[in-house]
């Protein structure tokens, strides 16, 4: 069985949705189903049609409502497919991008709706209750990283590493700010950015603020093939999104590569974290400078937190798993549709 996976971006800064693409097109084979991905950034019109004629799916699978639903139900339209829809973190919390029209109608005639955790289902078919029975929750999976050349750090130093693209939803800017009483307490403290310009503008204010602080390190786009080097250099890995469509990729990575975490308290942090056990939460910047206070210099307890995620998300959020419950979704549309 053959299925087109509409990815909206393939280049330009690392996002969630690219992660998530490549690793579902990558572990679906064994699953039985042959993917195609169809990049919505480099195909035109012209092109996905070209290629939907000789790749010939069974069915169509579109990552992002907003971004992706409307080429999918299009072409479904087209070629009398039934095709489905996997929301994610701005479909639920961005209003001119989950309210607008197309997102709202390829939502509508879509076979079936995917969330990554029973949070983002609830806020799914709270705002499209239409949507009730065709939401389906399917965990986020995630493919162990590979560390073969780690980044160099300073001796005695205690490494944070904040992975996201600047954009004003990933909170590096206040991040900054919270972290930044803590720089003259704790020896040795360096915050390592790693992501890619999204909002230039966001981007920029985050670079001047950086650079009058010699405790932070821009480390720019960092390809995901050296994600796990990154990884293997740092003490705890910090995400503070303001809010998350699911469980993080770069946090599945870290917990996955037995690397501690501190998460803002949202609903995708909560569903993948256990505070005090595979990670902890924090509420608000005052939260998160206690935290980190107590935390500097504990290695054993950073180490057995560390490993404690990591057994937890190779049981819960294993790749294989996710890719045999899409395709046993795939399977029941399929036999519903025919």
């Amino acid at each position: 069985m053959r299925v087109a996976l509409f990815s909206p971006f393939s280049r330009g800064p690392l996002r969630g949705n690219i992660i998530t693409v490549q690793r579902i097109a990558q572990h679906l084979p064994k699953a039985g189903w042959t993917p195609m991905v169809i990049p919505l950034d480099t195909t035109d019109g012209a092109q996905m049609k070209d290629r939907i004629d000789r790749f010939r799916p069974d069915l169509l699978h579109a990552f992002h409502a907003f971004y992706s639903g409307p080429a999918a139900r299009k072409l479904a339209l087209q070629y009398g497919l039934p095709y489905l829809i996997t929301m994610t973190g701005s479909d639920l919390h961005d209003p001119a991008l989950s309210r607008h029209p197309d997102a709202v109608q390829a939502l509508a005639d879509a076979a079936a709706v995917t969330c990554f955790d029973t949070a983002a289902a609830a806020e799914c078919t709270g705002a499209f209750p239409t949507l009730a029975d065709r939401t389906v929750v399917i965990p986020q999976g995630v493919a162990p990283l590979s560390c073969n050349r780690p980044f160099s750090r300073p001796a005695g130093s205690f490494i944070i590493l904040l992975p996201a693209a600047l954009r004003p939803v990933k909170g590096v800017l206040e991040a900054l700010t919270a972290v930044a009483p803590l720089a003259a307490e704790i020896p040795g403290l360096e915050l390592w950015l790693a992501g890619g310009d999204i909002d230039p503008q966001y981007a920029a204010l985050v670079r001047h603020q950086a650079k009058a602080l010699p405790w932070v390190r821009l480390l720019g786009e960092i390809p995901h093939e050296r994600m796990g080097d990154l990884l293997a250099a740092c003490d705890l890995v910090l995400n503070n999104s303001s809010f998350e469509g699911g469980m993080a990729n770069t946090l599945l990575e870290a917990m996955a590569a037995a690397k501690p975490v501190i998460a803002r308290n949202v609903p995708g942090n909560r569903s993948l974290i256990r505070h005090g056990e595979t990670g902890w939460l924090f509420s608000d910047p005052t939260e998160l400078r206690e935290l980190l206070r107590g935390l500097a210099g504990t290695t054993a307890t950073l180490q057995s937190v560390g490993q404690a995620a990591r057994e937890g998300v190779t049981h819960r959020f294993s790749a294989h798993r996710e890719a045999d419950a899409l395709a046993a979704l795939y399977a029941g549309i399929l036999q519903k549709y025919r």
